[in-house]
């Protein structure tokens, strides 16, 4: 097991955030704010792709698998769930994607590939089955 880190700090100006980890840094924000980064939930899509494309990107290496370029379309829909009796969150109640794949391989070896690529993907695994968030008390500043 790996324990990640990462620190996001609200800025003084509009909605924006300061996020980073092990030096690197990433602004978050809305649209109808500063508008000066991508929304939580739009970084939160972005991950998911990224993290196909890490995975797709080692996969081929480790399989000798044809991958000469690989992307991925994605999108989400964003609204208000029953997540239990009485308890309606907002939470993304779809999220679709499709990969593009330049390769030779056979359209058979590139779906089992992509399902490969599915089943070994922390991000997609982590959406998809869920995870268990626990809030660790709270820290009063002065």
């Amino acid at each position: 097991m790996s324990t990640y880190k990462v620190k996001a700090t609200k800025t003084t100006t509009g909605m924006q955030v300061s996020a980073g980890t092990r030096g690197f840094e990433i602004t978050f924000d809305e649209p109808g704010s500063t508008n000066t980064g991508m929304n939580p939930v739009e970084i939160l899509l972005t991950s998911f792709g990224a993290c196909q494309a890490i995975t797709a990107t080692e996969l081929a290496r480790k399989r000798h698998f044809d991958l000469r370029a690989f992307w991925v379309d994605i999108e989400g829909d964003l609204g208000r769930e029953d997540v239990s009796a009485d308890d309606n969150r907002y939470k993304f109640t779809e999220i679709r994607y499709q990969p593009h794949v330049r390769s030779d391989e056979s359209d058979e070896d590139i779906k089992q590939f992509l399902a490969d690529v599915a089943r070994k993907c922390p991000v997609e695994n982590t959406l998809a089955f869920g995870t268990k968030f626990v809030q660790d008390g709270f820290v009063k500043e002065n």
